[in-house]
């Protein structure tokens, strides 16, 4: 299995799940029926935006839900209000 990480060089990875299927108006149980995964799995999904599903969890959720991964996933900055603040940036 190839190496991946929620910890992109210029972000964060977050999953977008639970939105998604509020668009789609699917549960995350209704989602673990139709794309043969754990209720387990989905559940821990969409109540954690910081989970990463594995690549063939990932594959099945976008094939059921007819999305592309980029869908499902997306990159947050890395930098923090805290470290801005202190830098000055947002100093007055």
């Amino acid at each position: 299995m190839p190496f991946y990480s929620a910890y992109p060089s210029k972000g964060k990875l977050f999953n977008n799940l639970k939105s998604l299927l509020e668009i789609k108006k699917l549960s995350s149980f209704a989602l673990s029926k139709e794309a043969d995964l754990s209720p387990t799995t989905t559940r821990k999904i969409c109540g954690d935006t910081g989970y990463i599903p594995s690549p063939d969890v990932l594959e099945k959720i976008c094939l059921t839900l007819e999305c592309a991964p980029g869908d499902v996933l997306g990159i947050r900055s890395t930098i923090e209000s805290a470290v801005a603040i202190g830098s000055g940036v947002f100093c007055c």
